[in-house]
């Protein structure tokens, strides 16, 4: 069968981009205590500002890389089904040519 695409390599794209979306959900998860674990410099007001101020952005920074991970999970997962999708109407159109 000819291929335009070549299924493998999909196949493998799929599989980078599921790797690459564990390893970043695995390194924030590791580094997310330390991340929130925010220590006031000094006890004046400006430190406990600073402080809260830092704990804000932290936790956007995880809430956001949760949402690039999840969004990287779903396209490994679209490109996976691309390829299958694609070995089987190659399938199909090669079967119908037979006939």
């Amino acid at each position: 069968m000819t291929f335009f695409v070549e299924p493998v390599g999909v196949a493998a794209q799929s599989v980078a981009e599921a790797t690459g979306a564990a390893t970043t959900a695995g390194v924030i998860t590791g580094s997310a205590p330390a991340m929130t674990a925010v220590v006031p410099m000094g006890m004046e007001e400006v430190s406990a500002l600073l402080t809260t101020v830092i704990q804000a952005h932290n936790a956007q920074f995880l809430a956001e890389t949760g949402v690039s991970v999840a969004d990287r999970s779903m396209f490994a997962g679209n490109v996976g089904v691309s390829g299958v999708t694609y070995t089987a109407t190659e399938a199909v159109n090669q079967a119908s040519l037979l006939l």
